[in-house]
């Protein structure tokens, strides 16, 4: 037998079938295990004759809900993948979270959303986490989970011919995200000059990777309730180191594309901490206290990869997240060493963080006083003279 396996659920045979055709084709070395009875596959889960990888499961069937199923998954197969299958596109994604489930996909889906799925699968068991670690995540109640929005944009911005015009579209039709993407546009910290009211032009404005990590944002703002001071004082620090790390790249002279990734390396690594807050007892977790990472970093990073979020942005996250401090004490002084890309991420990322956390003047003296960071003090002296705004959040709508 593979040591691949998936448990596909679903009432409607045409769906089994048509799913199993598509694991022939897409990865045949799998076991695929189908029930059209929500009851066996319940029973063969509990019993431990089949240890999955992913656990497909539609959301609505006779007797048993699949919420159900993937429950008794998160109990007695931690380590395995919960997929819910929905045919309601109006359903809450607070309903959603509260089903133990990783990842939802809306019916119909195409052939590149279950080889998109099968690539997270894959790149979860390939993450260097022991066995204690991995079944603690696994039993995480309660993980939030990325809207339609999030999911088509991710799509999108998966082809290499993505249309701006295209993804505007798509942000328009979310009035949360909407609110935030214009927001970032018409920011003059991050060095735009005049206002733009359409998001056709913000899109532009600010670039597809940027884009992508407000929508990652917005769909959290739907999970989590922003109007708790807790909530918004994470995403607040989020948003707000994510401007800074941006506005440093840009007065140092760096692209715009190194620029972006570090406002998606600030915003998303905060994924942690903000799951932390509605989980203050997840900090408790035995499994989860063997590892020498922090926990709040550990769980972004099982999240970030869940998600399919690029892969060498998530582990760039995590070493900075865990290593950021020990990085900037042993900085090597020559120019290669300096301007190596992997360096100036966790640089500005330690950088970003410290000013948006910290009280900025203090914080910002204090860095000025660190000759590690010598090649950042024009940027920094800049970014004195011109101070961050304050960020105000959208409320979902």
């Amino acid at each position: 037998m593979s040591s691949n396996q998936v448990v596909i659920v679903d009432d409607e045979e045409l769906i089994l079938k048509s799913l199993k055709r598509a694991l022939r084709r897409l990865a045949p070395s799998w076991s695929v295990h189908l029930f059209d009875s929500p009851k066996e596959a319940l029973d063969k889960l509990q019993q431990g004759e089949i240890k999955p990888d992913l656990v497909m499961c539609d959301r609505l069937m006779p007797g048993t809900r699949g919420d159900d199923v993937l429950l008794e998954c998160r109990t007695h197969n931690p380590e395995a993948i919960r997929l819910l299958m929905t045919g309601d596109t109006r359903v809450d994604m607070k309903e959603i979270v509260a089903s133990n489930v990783h990842i939802f996909i809306s019916k119909p889906f195409e052939h590149g959303d279950i080889s998109d799925v099968l690539n997270r699968v894959m790149r979860i068991k390939a993450l260097p986490l022991t066995h204690s670690v991995r079944q603690a995540l696994g039993r995480l109640k309660g993980l939030p989970v990325l809207n339609e929005t999030y999911q088509k944009l991710d799509k999108l911005l998966k082809c290499e011919d993505a249309e701006l015009d295209e993804v505007a579209r798509v942000v328009g039709k979310d009035p949360t995200l909407v609110a935030n993407v214009l927001q970032a546009a018409n920011s003059p910290f991050l060095g735009f000059r005049g206002q733009v009211s359409s998001v056709d032009k913000a899109v532009k404005r600010l670039g597809l990777n940027t884009i992508a990590s407000i929508a990652v944002a917005s769909s959290l703002s739907q999970t989590y309730s922003i109007d708790s001071k807790m909530h918004r004082d994470v995403v607040v620090r989020a948003l707000s180191s994510a401007y800074i790390a941006t506005r440093l790249m840009q007065l140092r002279g760096f692209s715009r594309e190194q620029a972006e990734y570090s406002f998606s390396m600030c915003l998303l690594a905060s994924i942690g901490e903000l799951y932390l807050v509605d989980a203050p007892e997840t900090a408790n977790d035995v499994g989860l206290q063997s590892s020498t990472k922090p926990i709040s970093a550990l769980i972004t990073y099982y999240l970030l990869t869940v998600w399919g979020i690029e892969e060498r942005l998530v582990e760039d996250i995590l070493s900075a997240s865990c290593e950021v401090a020990e990085k900037s004490e042993e900085l090597d002084d020559s120019e290669e060493a300096k301007e190596a890309e992997g360096l100036i991420a966790s640089q500005v990322f330690y950088l970003a963080r410290r000013l948006a956390c910290e009280d900025f003047d203090e914080a910002l003296t204090d860095v000025l006083n660190m000759g590690d960071f010598a090649q950042w003090y024009p940027a920094l002296n800049a970014l004195k003279e011109n101070p961050p705004e304050d960020i105000n959040l959208a409320a979902p709508q």
